[in-house]
């Protein structure tokens, strides 16, 4: 018979009221194909059409394009791997993090992780409300004016934060429900778009470059997709059993999230030479209504926005778990509304004001991806083990990596002293720093363990 406090763990409708305390294995519960289907529905996003497009914008031909897309959604092994100590210790990612990086190195990563996080809920809710408006305009003829923009918002929120507040229980279940409809109708959205693919344009492309044009859309598709969602790996597995493999764990979310990603991609690979101005649309959701026949124009809109707070859901949630692991103290459900009053704040500002303003603030938000590639490197070296680790070695080696990847890396708002030539036409700041990280936090780790022998046999 199950205890209340029981049913807060499992039951879909109850307040999840732990924060960062590990999650006990007797309250542990479901399995590998839940984790699957929480990372489907994040990433069931049509904004991933754009980034195919982008791929092919690199002039590459389409066995190119396909080997750039699956070499970088690959990275989404990483997550899956990730997330193997939130089954072993019940603890999010943000707060298994304090045992490498210390508690107030941790503070400072956890900050990151939440504005990080913060930003692209903000960014899911100002796409969602173009699309629910939309949706409003076409099936009640109501007017793209201020006041259907607030209630699209509203709307919007409402769902996306609202869930996010219940907890795991209710994410978990929702994004299965998620993936099983809205799954089957991106699917049949998608083939609405094959009647106006120029096949004979695309499959008779020459080879583009190598260094400038595959090695650039990788970084691309990695720091699109994967990169974003480094800090949240454990909030999700801290409540599987402990009989499930690592191999089951990883697999399942490293394949729930390339499933959907990759086929959104290689749409958008595929149609981009039908609509050549798709990787630079301002808007590229309404861009692509217009190749929609009648039928599939709702359909389309409704899997954008439902597809793209799917994601917004478990943004909403992790920011809260970073929030409590930069140091605030309140409950973790009352995190919802810090978020809220950012969030809201900041759409409104875009949808009312400067519509312009969202492309500085995905720049911005570019920039703290420069320093989420090397707090990953540091979070792989330690997933297995972290005892004797020194936090002065994650820092130091962190802020060496993160130096390099701002020094390497081109945005609209900052520009880095060495963003020339490749780096600044792709995502290898990130690459480069990434890999300076786990270079630097081996080698230093290797020096420590020989003084440390050198010092016991003296």
């Amino acid at each position: 018979m199950l205890t209340p406090a029981d049913n807060e763990f499992s039951s879909p409708w109850a307040i999840e009221s732990v924060g960062l305390e590990p999650i006990s294995h007797l309250h542990r519960h479901g399995g590998a194909r839940h984790l699957f289907w929480v990372w489907f529905a994040g990433n069931l996003s049509f904004a991933y059409l754009v980034i195919g497009a982008v791929v092919w914008s690199y002039g590459l031909s389409l066995w190119q394009s396909v080997l750039a897309v699956a070499t970088g959604v690959a990275a989404f092994w990483a997550i899956g791997y990730l997330g193997l100590p939130g089954r072993r210790t019940g603890l999010p990612t943000m707060a298994y993090s304090a045992r490498y990086f210390g508690r107030r190195g941790n503070r400072l990563m956890a900050l990151v992780s939440w504005v990080n996080l913060l930003g692209w809920e903000t960014v899911v809710l100002i796409i969602a409300s173009y699309a629910v408006a939309t949706i409003l305009h076409r099936g009640f003829g109501t007017p793209m004016s201020a006041p259907w923009l607030v209630l699209s918002l509203a709307l919007s929120a409402l769902l996306e934060l609202s869930i996010a507040f219940f907890g795991h229980a209710l994410i978990e279940a929702f994004q299965q429900w998620i993936s099983y409809v809205f799954g089957l109708l991106t699917l049949l959205v998608l083939l609405a778009f094959v009647p106006h693919i120029a096949w004979h344009a695309v499959l008779s492309k020459p080879a583009g470059p190598w260094l400038s044009g595959v090695v650039p859309a990788i970084t691309i598709v990695i720091a699109v997709s994967a990169l974003s969602w480094v800090t949240t790996a454990s909030d999700y597995t801290r409540y599987m059993p402990s009989s499930i493999s690592n191999t089951r764990l990883v697999r399942a979310a490293a394949w729930g999230a390339v499933i959907p990603t990759g086929t959104m991609m290689l749409a958008g690979v595929l149609f981009s030479n039908s609509a050549p101005t798709l990787a630079s649309a301002i808007n590229p959701i309404q861009l692509l209504l217009h190749w929609m026949p009648v039928w599939a124009a709702i359909p389309y809109l409704l899997v954008t926005a439902v597809g793209i707070i799917a994601g917004g859901i478990m943004c909403a949630y992790s920011s809260g778990l970073s929030l409590l692991a930069a140091g605030v103290t309140i409950p973790r459900s009352r995190t919802i509304g810090v978020d809220a009053v950012v969030s809201l704040g900041a759409s409104l500002y875009v949808l009312l004001v400067a519509q312009h303003f969202l492309a500085s603030f995905e720049a911005f938000l570019s920039l703290i991806a420069c320093l989420l590639a090397p707090w990953a490197a540091v979070a792989l070296m330690n997933v297995m083990d972290v005892r004797h680790k020194s936090s002065v070695r994650g820092m130091t080696a962190w802020a060496v990596g993160a130096g390099i990847s701002l020094a390497t890396t081109a945005t609209p708002i900052f520009t880095g002293p060495f963003a020339v030539g490749i780096f600044r036409v792709s995502s290898l700041g990130y690459i480069a720093g990434f890999f300076v990280t786990l270079i630097i936090y081996w080698l230093v780790g290797r020096g420590a363990g020989r003084f440390k022998l050198l010092t016991t046999n003296m």
